[in-house]
């Protein structure tokens, strides 16, 4: 099984995309994750929820359980809102690992080892054609290649 037939069709946005179109991309398409490419096509960061959320949400609240139990619904609003003034750069985090990317010729245990090396639960996959132009075919997830482990 390689990576070409395990891929996902997924969502990729620029980084100068709003996060609240990040938001709708993941909900509506239920994706695990979005490639964030540069302005030529190059993926150059996976964006997954949780970044998201630990960008989005007050210091506050995410930092302490106990008052994120305790808040009204008030601050659902206030994230909401907050949300359409960032965009995808703004939440990405600043230390980020290497990109998961592989070719569509990996083979389950390349996915496996990127995915191992770099702490993403998402690969990235990525043909370049004859001119160094990048075509994303989709992502593969560590959920997907566990299953054909069994």
């Amino acid at each position: 099984m390689r990576a070409r037939d395990l891929a996902r069709r997924c969502a990729a946005l620029s980084a100068d995309e709003s996060v609240l179109r990040a938001v709708e991309m993941l909900a509506d398409e239920g994706a695990a994750a979005i490639v964030v490419v540069t302005g030529e096509g190059h993926p150059f960061a996976i964006l997954e929820g949780h970044h998201i959320l630990a960008g989005t949400l007050p210091e506050a609240v995410r930092d302490d359980h106990l008052r994120a139990s305790v808040v009204t619904d008030r601050l659902d609003h206030e994230v909401r809102a907050h949300m359409t003034t960032l965009t995808v750069a703004d939440v990405l985090p600043r230390r980020r690992a290497a990109l998961a990317i592989v070719s569509p010729h990996a083979s389950l245990l390349q996915m496996s080892a990127v995915m191992a090396r770099t702490g993403s639960p998402v690969v990235a996959v990525v043909q370049y054609d004859g001119d160094d132009r990048p075509r994303l075919l989709g992502t593969v997830t560590a959920a997907t290649v566990l299953a054909h482990f069994r």
